[in-house]
């Protein structure tokens, strides 16, 4: 997942509406130089077939749709784990750090976009650290994030917390499809949280960020760009 892999001169902000599992590009504003790396974007609904009682669908963090696996246990190391509650209901489960890191991105979320911020609580019960392999287990409403995805390797803490409050209202949207009873995976699915995660975003001002998350809704259809597919999610 996020990998900086050069620049841009300049910055275009865009905003987009789905329709119909299409995008229309509804403004273009040009806005001064920033140099913006590529980072993956939020991740795609998972379904943790951890219990007996579900299948075990896993998606991706990045873009577009979805990929089918198998759950994986992975090795934690034998650090203090913490379990807290943030200001709002949402549990987070991780390290002193995690948490700290996690309860500024829901506490910007909650100032900044309280829609977006609803839609979180509602739809994500716990925030929990993994090494990687992130994604959204919507039938325990379980974020799953992992640590390229925590903390964007490259960028200052600021723009860490907005890129972590950017995956976190993506994969909110995955777990409202699924309780809604719509399609929760998949190109259609990875696009309609695309658009909600580049809303945040440009409402959080997230600069550094804004242009990728543009580009992958405009390649959605791209092979190139079917992260979701990639079985070796190293984020």
């Amino acid at each position: 997942m996020p990998n900086v892999v050069g620049s841009v001169a300049a910055h275009a902000r865009r905003r987009y509406v789905l329709v119909k599992g299409e995008v229309m590009l509804l403004r273009r504003v040009a806005v001064g130089g920033v140099v913006v790396a590529v980072l993956a974007a939020g991740c795609s609904g998972t379904a943790d077939t951890s219990t007996t009682t579900a299948p075990t669908t896993s998606t991706t963090t990045s873009v577009a749709t979805t990929t089918t696996t198998t759950a994986v246990a992975t090795s934690q190391p034998d650090t203090t784990t913490t379990t807290a509650p943030a200001a709002s209901d949402v549990a987070i489960v991780g390290d002193d750090d995690f948490v700290a890191h996690t309860r500024a991105a829901l506490a910007l979320l909650e100032s900044e976009v309280p829609e977006n911020y609803a839609q979180v609580v509602a739809h994500i019960d716990t925030v929990e650290s993994v090494d990687a392999g992130s994604g959204m287990d919507v039938f325990t409403k379980t974020f799953r994030v992992g640590d390229v995805t925590a903390y964007a390797p490259g960028y200052g803490p600021d723009d860490q917390v907005l890129w972590l409050a950017g995956t976190i209202v993506h994969d909110a949207c995955h777990s409202r499809l699924y309780t809604d009873g719509e399609e929760y995976i998949g190109r259609d699915a990875e696009l309609a949280c695309l658009i909600d995660q580049l809303a945040a975003l440009e409402m959080l001002s997230g600069f550094a960020f804004e242009n990728y998350i543009s580009s992958l809704i405009e390649g959605v259809d791209d092979p190139g760009n079917d992260y979701w597919n990639d079985p070796n999610r190293h984020w």
